[in-house]
């Protein structure tokens, strides 16, 4: 029979078995695959050890008993003078329990000596004996449980570090490169070095660990301590998860899955005490709607940061750190010009300005309606003739434009899309007259030109016309 049957029929759990099989008291057949197979003998074997064990046999005897070293009858009479002894020291504890009580004590208050003397043997000895039962350490050994908990933990330590990228640092979550993703995964490990030994050193347990009923003790209510919690994290990253290194961490995790079937115990764990409380379906219901928090708490951060710093009625400064902030998140270089808080451009010394044009070398002013102080439209004009020159298209700063003045959706993912959408209409459609409503912006783009041939990233002149001009009028006005 498979072990789940044995489980059901002995009323003994898996951890119990596999400890069991490890001191040598119980040797099921394996098949191929390396699953356990018992027989009735082991089923027989099972029932003798809970009896013993109920009667505090220790499980040093029971080893003796089984390879003939000690008889039942040895066994019997050693066991019942402990039992003996332990019901003397019952009964020596149960008076002095009555006679505290009768006293009507308070700890700060009572005196221990006089009631010692009840425990008080006749040859003077105290009459307390330390029980000779050895419990075994317990262990949990179900992967699925201890991985989610893992997983849990881990996806707590992200959370943890993106809140600190958002409201210490303001960084963009939503378009990180691999190189930094590399290096937000080294940062939540690092969390997970130094936070995890706080948990298991203070609380016996982790948040995910908790969620699912485990707790980690050096013994019965003995929390470990922090150094001996962090070597065991520390082999946890290496050996358990491989530090998340693709392909290493695949393996690492199997090997550890195999480890929890066959009932070995994991390297971290050598010495530790692991416990389920219980497995009430609660927990799963608890660890879902946690679980599912913590991501939406993820994807929220990630678009938060989208947001405008500045909404409503803007001024003219908070129009420009509007516009800083999406020329950060969308990347939009504007050949090395910035903003103001003035609303004009930054006039930096560039040699090449003495050599080119001035429609090349500078960007159109911008033109700020103003009403009651506030910035209600933004507007630009362009007007190049007779030149050889290429013009700039002015795509990345309509989208700017109206991306600093515009009012979010209370829907996070449908404003990006919005946007994104906004964007890529003015990039690529930056040469042709349009109209366009979107986020509470209205953006008007009126264009014209002779002499040029729009490309991908400029106009560009036509060395066979005789004369070229290009004309364009851009404005975006906040609407209701």
């Amino acid at each position: 029979m498979k072990i789940k049957d044995v489980e059901k029929r002995t009323q003994t759990d898996r951890a119990t078995l596999y400890y069991y099989e490890k001191e040598g008291l119980l040797a099921p057949q394996r098949t191929e695959n390396g699953y356990r197979i018992y027989d009735e003998t082991d089923v027989e074997m099972i029932e003798k050890i809970k009896l013993l064990r109920y009667l505090h046999v220790s499980i040093e005897d029971l080893k003796k008993l089984n390879i003939g070293s000690l008889t039942l009858p040895e066994v019997m009479v050693k066991q019942l003078s402990l039992l003996q002894k332990e019901q003397e020291k019952t009964q020596v504890s149960t008076s002095i329990c009555a006679r505290i009580l009768e006293d009507q004590g308070t700890f700060f208050g009572f005196h221990p000596e006089a009631y010692l003397k009840d425990s008080l043997s006749n040859d003077g000895a105290t009459v307390f004996y330390a029980s000779t039962e050895e419990d075994e350490l317990p262990k949990v050994y179900e992967p699925l449980r201890r991985f989610f908990a893992r997983a849990f933990d881990y996806l707590l330590y992200t959370v943890f570090w993106y809140l600190i990228l958002y409201l210490l640092f303001r960084i963009d979550l939503l378009n990180r490169t691999t190189a930094m993703r590399v290096l937000d995964q080294g940062a939540v490990m690092l969390l997970m070095l130094f936070l995890e030994p706080l948990f298991l050193s203070v609380y016996r347990t982790t948040p995910g660990k908790k969620l699912l009923g485990m707790t980690l003790e050096k013994g019965r209510d003995v929390p470990l301590k922090y150094h001996e919690a962090f070597h065991r994290t520390y082999l946890v990253l290496l050996e358990g998860m491989g530090f998340l290194i693709p392909v290493v961490t695949i393996f690492t995790h199997i090997i550890s899955y195999n480890r929890c079937v066959q009932g070995e115990e994991e390297p971290w764990d050598d010495g530790i005490s692991y416990r389920v409380r219980d497995r009430k379906s609660l927990r799963v219901i608890l660890y879902s709607v946690s679980s599912l928090t913590l991501v939406s708490i993820l994807i929220l951060l990630q678009y938060l940061y989208f947001m405008p710093p500045n909404r409503g009625n803007l001024t003219v400064e908070e129009f420009t750190e509007n516009f800083a902030h999406y020329k950060r998140i969308y990347q939009m270089d504007l050949h090395g010009e910035s903003l103001k808080r003035s609303g004009a451009w930054e006039d930096p010394y560039n040699f090449m300005d003495y050599y080119l044009p001035n429609h090349v070398t500078v960007p159109p002013a911008l033109g700020f309606t103003l009403n009651d102080g506030f910035v209600t439209e933004v507007s630009f004009i362009v007007d190049v003739r007779d030149t050889d020159f290429f013009v700039y298209p002015y795509g990345d700063l309509m989208s700017l434009i109206s991306l600093s003045l515009m009012e979010p959706d209370w829907n996070l993912l449908e404003t990006r899309r919005k946007a994104d959408a906004l964007v890529n209409r003015m990039d690529f459609d930056y040469y042709n007259s349009f109209s366009l409503h979107s986020l509470s912006v209205l953006s008007e783009n009126e264009v014209s030109f002779e002499g040029f041939e729009p490309t991908h990233n400029h106009m560009k002149p036509l060395h066979e016309a005789e004369t070229n001009y290009y004309r364009q009028r851009f404005h975006a006005a906040k609407v209701k």
